[in-house]
């Protein structure tokens, strides 16, 4: 053996890999002993001028290799879904290919290519993996589909399931493929076929999903009617509608961390959530059960809503997204929790796909001004904890129904939890408002109370006996302390000097000053039966009401 590389050591198709590399402007004397090595071997053997050549197998070698003296080639079928619903697809794939493509092997490689890209994609663009044959083995069939594995290379591992024109095309190409099997192999085409019949056979159809796209959707254009913008992320029109708006869900209105959930700031914050949860949805709501799955999502949703607002409370958040990530988290649970009643060749491409969103998710949360990275590590981590309580292996000696009641009693009392401790949490976070989310707390407390307490005030008028002990009460117990109550709250208000509300804010501290002089005059006129005095403070209590409504108006 001359110096050099000991080709005995190699397999061939490693051979024609190296020859493939190596640069004859640097490696003159070993690229032409390879290649005539490899012509000997029985390759046509192309040398390079400016870079490496190449070696195929010739007809003879052809024959040798695959028993044909042409490449071996035909046309397969892809699939048709993508993201995360394509495990409802009998075929597999983790290069993105989608619909018809070809395959073509000349026992040195296997050459898939076909069109890549989404349902969603307007411009699909073709593309060609190449997979080296001492890289594939385990290779089965079942009817006219055809599964290999693949490993090492540049590649990462996996493995495809490819359909072909029919039984006698499949065989044909199991033919050609490498017989190698590895240790612990197990035939896969069953499986994947047993498991998507048995979630489909637990869960037929996703209504909850396509119900929630529809409520958001709904949502939106009532919000767009009543002039909010279509594309602006941030705005305050949405309060109106339900938004997560700090000061006022701390304040009493916690229907707000629900319906926050289906309100969005414009067009484009609609349209990403939507796409994830279709993309995700119908998987999950599958593998929980729609009931499990809507609790999972409400209440993920809702535990977002609540770190919103304990860590920031002074913030005004709406949409989705807390409520996707949660239905992400309980994902990634059902994987956790699933044995082996999830096959590889799903269990890698999903498991793949939600890591890759979730990472995407957060890294935008804490890149990106405006984005509620709160909302999305609540949902997520209330997601993951319901779904590791209700999450049930797909298995066939129970019934769906009684596994997902089993998931929903477990699923209930954690979901209860989270909601009291998120409360409770959430109510400490109301503490630290300060300046203008003060104000907006302070005024929406106002507006919530003062309601009651004229209404009292106007009974106590109509009831009032001669002695007006009647009115005296409601002055001395519930009016009057109620308004010196509004009196120390606002003046616990320090606004900035450049606020928009600090004219707002001496304005409402001058009227209430007034209206607690009034109501005591009211009070001592009535004690002592001054009429002059009583018709002084009705008054004035009348005056403060117009120019209230005025403002108002």
């Amino acid at each position: 053996m001359e110096s050099g590389i000991d080709y005995t050591k190699y397999t061939e198709p490693e051979l024609v890999e190296m020859y493939a590399r190596l640069d004859p402007r640097y490696a003159p004397d070993e690229c032409t002993r390879l290649g005539n090595h490899l012509i000997k071997l029985g390759y046509v053997v192309t040398a390079g001028d400016t870079g490496p050549g190449f070696a195929e197998p010739s007809p003879a070698k052809l024959q040798t290799l695959i028993g044909s003296s042409r490449p071996f080639e035909c046309g397969v079928e892809f699939g048709k879904a993508s993201g995360a619903s394509s495990y409802l697809e009998q075929t597999h794939n983790n290069f993105g290919f989608r619909g018809p493509g070809n395959l073509r092997t000349d026992g040195i490689c296997v050459y898939l290519s076909g069109q890549v890209g989404t349902r969603l994609s307007f411009f699909p663009s073709q593309d060609q993996v190449e997979l080296p044959w001492r890289q594939i083995g385990d290779v089965e069939q079942q009817g006219s589909l055809v599964r290999f594995a693949y490993s090492g290379g540049e590649v990462e591992d996996g493995a495809i399931t490819l359909r072909l024109s029919d039984d006698t095309a499949a065989a044909a190409l199991v033919a050609v493929l490498p017989k190698t099997r590895t240790e612990g192999y197990r035939p896969q085409i069953k499986e994947n076929a047993n498991f998507e019949t048995r979630l489909i056979a637990q869960s037929p159809k996703t209504p909850v999903t396509i119900g929630l796209i529809a409520v958001n959707a709904i949502l939106l254009i009532a919000t767009l009617v009543s002039k909010a913008d279509w594309w602006i992320l941030i705005g305050n029109s949405q309060i109106g509608w339900g938004s997560n708006f700090g000061p006022y869900t701390t304040d009493g209105d916690w229907w707000r961390l629900l319906t926050a959930l289906f309100v969005h700031f414009g067009f484009l914050h609609l349209l990403f959530n939507m796409l994830a949860l279709a993309w995700f949805g119908p998987l999950v709501e599958r593998l929980y059960g729609s009931v499990n799955y809507l609790l999972i999502y409400l209440f993920a949703g809702i535990s977002g809503s609540l770190t919103s607002v304990a860590l920031h409370p002074d913030v005004n958040s709406a949409g989705a997204s807390g409520a996707i990530v949660g239905i992400l988290g309980a994902l990634l649970a059902a994987q956790l929790r699933a044995g082996d009643s999830f096959p590889s060749d799903i269990l890698r491409p999903v498991r793949q796909a939600t890591l890759a969103f979730l990472g995407w998710v957060l890294y935008v949360s804490f890149t990106h001004k405006g984005v509620d990275y709160a909302a999305h590590l609540g949902g997520f981590a209330a997601g993951l904890l319901l779904g590791l309580a209700a999450a049930r292996p797909v298995i066939t000696d129970k019934s769906p129904a009684r596994s997902h009641l089993v998931g929903l009693l477990f699923l209930i009392p954690v979901a209860s939890a989270l909601l009291a401790g998120g409360i409770w949490w959430a109510n400490r976070g109301a503490a630290s408002l300060v300046q203008d989310s003060l104000y907006y707390h302070t005024v929406h407390w106002i507006h919530a109370h003062e309601q009651a307490i004229d209404k009292e005030f106007d009974s106590a008028q109509s009831h009032d006996g001669k002695n007006h002990a009647a009115l005296i009460e409601a002055l001395e117990k519930d009016v009057i302390p109620f308004w010196h109550d509004v009196g120390g709250r606002l003046s616990a208000i320090q606004l900035l000097t450049d606020s928009p509300n600090r004219t707002s804010l001496d304005s409402l501290r001058a009227r209430v000053d007034e209206r607690v002089d009034a109501l005591q005059l009211l009070d001592d006129g009535l004690r002592l039966d001054d009429s002059k005095a009583i018709s002084a403070a009705l008054q004035q209590l009348k005056g403060i009401d117009q120019a209230d409504r005025a403002r108002r108006e």
